[in-house]
């Protein structure tokens, strides 16, 4: 989630710079979905420290390795 919110945030921020690239109406409400993207994030980072037992075996690496990496 917080790296689709830094993904979100940084084409909202060109779209601000750059107006005449957005060509559909919903980009008008991107700042809007980019900060509920950021409360997902805080959301599942609070869950999962909750419960470690998920962030330490070789999967949790696995799969934070395929995220980091799409």
């Amino acid at each position: 989630e917080k790296i689709g919110y830094w993904r979100y945030i940084t084409i909202y921020r060109h779209l601000q710079a750059n107006p005449e690239f957005q060509v559909y109406p919903i980009f008008k409400y991107l700042e809007n979905w980019c900060q509920d993207e950021n409360r997902h994030g805080d959301f599942f980072s609070a869950l999962m420290k909750a419960q470690p037992q998920f962030l330490n075996d070789w999967k949790a690496k696995l799969w934070s390795r395929f995220f980091c990496l799409s």
